[in-house]
């Protein structure tokens, strides 16, 4: 039924892909992977508990506030009965993410901002000039979009919006981009709470541009990211007051942590240094320490073979000429890398590190996370096949974290709760709480989207944060 569903249906995408411009559709090959996996698993899944696992909280009393205000935190996603393997999950997610992209597009408004980079990290502050050596274009995705027009068309369209509308920038998955993060039912969401979404295309990531200097980090940079923080609070916004969130999702968790931990020591001990600040955080299906959680036992099969061999297309293949200038051996090994591990370790060169310890020293999410104070909603599932949960229980081998779990260390945090779920796959967390179905209307298109549960708790907590933080 399902290969006969997506033959007709894939048919007809990949004629509009062509069409379009748009990258070609992978969704019915990993179909056909995911059966045999899904066969493995189904007596077990279909016997497994729903809702919540577990409850990780730091230490302010006011995140019992934040439960009060978002009870669906407690309650976990509940899933169809027929829909509860962490496999299957992925056979709606993933046609729903297909119409989205293609058929159903959100009109976003994209603004390109080129960001710079000094050829060694982590960079120095007395050599600004080094950074131009590494100059790039990202893609900034915004809806609903700015006023950039003189009849103002654009806010007679979307009435409810100004420019000092709640922002959200979201740091998109791997390949990923704002059409399809993975998905952009969250944007959706977003759009009818009056909540502005701003999509950052990192480095390598927008479809069908290639990179135009050999700097490309798979899990995003911190430096880019504070520079388009800037750009947006400074020259699309213009006020200081405008509420921001930030969001990342599966590998965009990564350098949003990792941004946080930062900014937020720089502004407690050089309170007189701008430093970027926002309302709130939520990072969805996190691998927590990425020198690890890329591991073939970790983020498992079929998905890591699927994908590690589409990232040597999508980010080495695609822009071979250019590193190639930089570093010839680094893109041999790149190639020959046989998981998303490998890929990473291999891909460090690119990243500005002479070494793998450097690389991870300077960016892994895990080293400073205790260090974060703006409040953080962090959402893991037990059946994750991409993230394992022993990520986050797993007692941390590194200097200066006492030999505690990560998920000790988040509970020594102020602000940052995790919500572990029994089901949600990686990124589907489908529910039908309270229905039938696992649908709620769509509020652009005034049809019906996929009820995710991951969507619904991380709109509200937002602004529950906005509410009881300020």
């Amino acid at each position: 039924i399902v290969r006969g569903t997506l033959r007709s249906f894939g048919s007809e995408l990949e004629k509009k892909d062509r069409q379009q411009g748009h990258k070609p559709s992978f969704l019915a090959s990993s179909l056909l992977m995911l059966l045999l996996a899904v066969a493995c698993e189904m007596p077990w899944h279909w016997s497994s508990p729903d809702g919540l696992a577990d409850l990780i909280q730091g230490s302010d009393p006011n995140l019992q506030e934040i439960l009060r205000r978002v009870p669906a935190i407690l309650q976990g996603p509940q899933p169809p009965f027929l829909l509860r393997n962490r496999h299957i999950q992925f056979i709606p997610y993933f046609i729903q993410n297909e119409i989205h992209r293609t058929l159903l597009e959100i009109p976003f408004e994209r603004i390109a901002f080129n960001v710079s980079d000094c050829p060694q990290k982590p960079c120095s502050d007395q050599n600004p000039a080094g950074r131009s050596m590494m100059t790039d274009s990202v893609t900034l995705d915004v809806f609903p979009p700015f006023e950039d027009d003189t009849d103002g068309s654009k806010m007679k369209e979307y009435p409810q919006f100004d420019r000092n509308a709640p922002i959200i920038l979201f740091a998109p998955g791997l390949r990923c981009y704002s059409q399809d993060m993975p998905g952009n039912a969250i944007v959706r969401r977003a759009y009818q709470r009056g909540i502005r979404s701003i999509v950052v295309n990192r480095r390598g990531h927008t479809p069908y541009q290639t990179l135009q200097s050999p700097r490309w980090n798979l899990f995003g940079d911190v430096d880019d990211m504070e520079q388009v923080y800037w750009y947006v609070k400074d020259e699309l916004v213009g006020n200081p007051d405008t509420p921001f969130f930030l969001y990342g999702i599966s590998s965009g968790t990564a350098v949003t942590v990792t941004a946080l931990s930062k900014w937020d020591e720089r502004r407690k001990h050089f309170p007189e240094q701008r430093t970027p600040v926002f309302v709130a955080s939520a990072k969805i299906s996190p691998g927590y320490d990425i020198s690890r959680a890329l591991r073939k036992d970790r983020f498992l099969w079929p998905y890591n073979d699927i994908l590690t061999t589409f990232v040597k297309d999508h980010f080495v293949r695609k822009n071979e000429e250019v590193l190639r200038s930089h570093n010839t051996k680094a893109v041999e090994t790149l190639l020959a890398s046989s998981s998303l591990q490998e890929f990473v370790d291999a891909g460090v060169a690119f990243a500005g590190y002479d070494n793998t310890s450097l690389y991870y020293e300077d960016t892994n999410p895990i080293n400073d996370l205790r260090r974060i104070t703006t409040p953080t909603l962090v959402v893991n599932a037990v059946d994750d096949p991409c993230c394992h949960i022993q990520n986050l229980f797993e007692r941390s081998p590194y200097a200066g974290h006492e030999g505690k779990s990560y998920a000790e260390m988040i509970q020594e945090t102020e602000r940052a709760m995790v919500a572990v779920t029994q089901t949600g796959s990686h990124c589907p967390f489908l529910c039908t709480r309270n229905q039938w179905l696992p649908f709620v209307p769509d509020p652009l298109s005034g049809g019906w989207m996929i009820h995710n549960w991951a969507d619904e708790v991380t709109v509200d907590y937002f602004q529950a944060a906005l509410d009881v933080y300020g």
